[in-house]
């Protein structure tokens, strides 16, 4: 029986710590030498008082404490103890969809961001199991073998993208077939989870399953979509938008959850099928069926080996340590009240906070962090889906709510943005600035009077907002001139329809009123012409104003090239409002 663990690191410990006191006690009898030279007779007096005497029981609780520390990390063991054995039964495969249309936002921020928290969420329930990760579209490729490593799952899960497989549609059994090869080495139950939208546009599903079936491979199948459905986007390598999908017929293509596939396929392996909600949900949902199935691990007391008792010399250790924090040199003094705490209790109180600070930085405030960084970087897609995160994780947060707003934005995409503001301006906090927003992101869309409402809504909740009156005003004159606009070409055409029923009145009529036809004629040409030139003259007063207009925006534009400060106020007067910008509280 070895009484130590780690028998080298205790040698060494040893060294060190003899080194230690030595030049400890070397220290002092070199401090007394020279206390003696200087205060003579009067040391033997000093040396022997209640402070010295402290000062000598501090150092010696202090390297007993050490030499415990010492003790405990070179792992004294004595004793039998049995361990259990665990054999892990369970090999769990996550196929994940990556064509084109998990790019759909009927899910926010769409459907593959969603499978991706689902895929973490999984394995974070499934800690004790082998999990594999494949992503497929027209092909299938293993993105991470069979691993317990979480870290590893995380990692290659985040890198799953739209479209970013070489081959594209979506193919079911290429998926199945891959996964059969994984699992094919493993022993025990073998169990499959495919998110997907359900759309397969591939033969060959009937004889995958049945190879399936003949393995005994249980698949699980996760629609992740609506019924209704939504546009495949298609974007750059910035991820915006450029345009939406089409067919060869040159149809825009709307991607719809396809639920019977799915129940069909979960069916003929002795699964089950689930429609996705939220993350969290979904994967519990999943623990409990693959529980169904008999898969938990097998354990039982059989290898043996010596007991760990470290615990023991390190609390030792640790109380010493407390102890000689708490002794002071000058003694305690009952004379007068003090409100200062002991050193334990200031210690203590730091390492609450140090706590507190890291059980915080684990919660929906990391995701929030990473998405203020991901927009300070102009990475809006990446800030939607960290605010999406952490909203998610914290639903009644509305800042979340507004930050997503303030990222599609930017983006371009203000119906998404007009959405999110208005869920944010729930909270009384930052109703004012998600009206403002709000109205902006309409502005922009060209609902006007929506805009209008959204301004006034914020001069409701805040009288002395001067970019809101701006810019309800700039609504206001930009919706009076698309009246006036469309009042313009309404008595333009009337005018045409006249002249055309006049013409053909007249040409019925030529031989029987010959007599006045010369002077109605005129006159009608007469109120034709008055007619004309007052639209010209309009056209004129309007030109007039625009060239106005264009000399004072060409004016704010240089003096905001010249003043940086200058320019969200240029562009307010160009009629692009500047929204209010994220919060940061985190």
């Amino acid at each position: 029986m070895e009484l130590f663990r780690y028998p080298i690191l205790l040698a060494w410990l040893a060294a060190g710590f003899a080194a230690l006191v030595f030049f400890r006690f070397k220290a002092e009898e070199r401090r007394a030498l020279a206390a003696r030279g200087v205060l003579g007779p009067s040391f033997e007096r000093l040396s022997s008082g209640p402070g010295a005497v402290r000062r000598r029981l501090r150092g010696l609780l202090y390297f007993t404490a050490l030499g415990l520390l010492a003790f405990s990390a070179a792992g004294p063991q004595w004793g039998l103890e049995l361990s259990p054995v665990t054999d892990l039964k369970g090999n769990i495969v996550i196929a994940v969809d990556a064509s084109l249309s998990m790019g759909a936002r009927d899910f926010k921020p769409d459907r593959l961001s969603n499978a991706r928290l689902l895929l973490g969420a999984i394995a974070e329930k499934f800690a004790d199991y082998r999990i594999g990760v494949v992503a497929f579209a027209g092909s299938a490729y293993v993105q991470c073998p069979l691993t317990t490593d979480q870290d590893a799952i995380s990692y290659f899960a985040s890198a799953l993208r739209p479209g970013a497989l070489p081959e594209q549609g979506t193919d079911f059994p290429e998926a199945i077939e891959t996964v059969l090869g994984m699992l094919g080495r493993y022993g025990g139950q073998k169990v499959m989870v495919l998110v997907t939208d359900g759309e397969d546009h591939s033969p060959g599903l009937e004889t995958a399953l049945k190879a399936a079936a003949e393995q005994n491979l249980k698949i699980f199948t996760i629609g992740i979509g609506s019924p209704d459905g939504d546009l495949v986007p298609m974007t750059d390598s910035s991820g915006n938008t450029m345009e939406y999908k089409k067919d060869k017929q040159g149809k825009t293509v709307v991607s719809r959850l396809d639920e019977a596939a799915l129940m069909k396929i979960a069916s003929r392996t002795g699964a089950a099928y689930l429609r996705y909600t939220d993350p969290d949900s979904a994967a519990e949902s999943v623990r409990s069926s693959v529980a169904a199935l008999d898969l938990e691990k097998s354990k039982g007391k059989g290898r043996s080996g010596y007991k760990n008792r470290y615990q023991w010399p390190l609390a030792a250790a640790l109380l010493l340590l407390l102890i000689e924090l708490m002794i002071m040199e000058k003694g305690f003094s009952f004379h007068r009240p003090s409100l200062r705490l002991p050193r334990f209790f200031k210690g203590a109180g730091a390492l609450l906070l140090l706590l507190a600070g890291a059980a915080r930085a684990a919660g929906p405030a990391a995701d929030a962090r990473k998405g203020n960084a991901a927009y300070d970087g102009k990475d809006w897609p990446g800030a939607v889906e960290y605010f999406s995160r952490a909203q998610a994780k914290d639903p009644k947060d509305r800042r979340l709510d507004f930050n997503i707003g303030d990222a599609y934005y930017r983006s371009d995409e203000y119906d998404k943005a007009a959405d999110a503001f208005d869920k944010a301006a729930a909270s009384e906090k930052v109703a004012a600035r998600a009206h403002y927003n709000r109205g902006n992101a309409l502005f922009k869309k060209g609902d006007l009077a929506g805009a209008i409402a959204a301004y006034r809504k914020t001069l409701a909740l805040k009288p002395g907002d001067e970019n809101a009156k701006f810019n309800l005003q700039k609504a206001l004159e930009q919706q009076q001139k698309n009246s006036c606009d469309n009042k313009d070409k309404k008595d333009d055409k009337k005018d045409e329809d006249k002249k055309e029923q006049d013409k053909k009145q007249g040409g019925d009529q030529k031989d029987e009123k010959k007599d006045g036809e010369g002077d109605k004629e005129k006159q009608k040409q007469e109120q034709e012409r008055q007619k004309q030139q007052e639209q010209e003259k309009k056209k004129a007063e309007a030109r007039e104003r625009s060239r106005q207009i264009l000399e004072m925006m060409k004016e704010k534009e240089k003096a905001a090239a010249r003043d940086p400060e200058a320019m969200k106020q240029a562009a307010r007067q160009q009629g692009k409002p500047e929204p209010q910008q994220r919060l940061e509280d985190w």
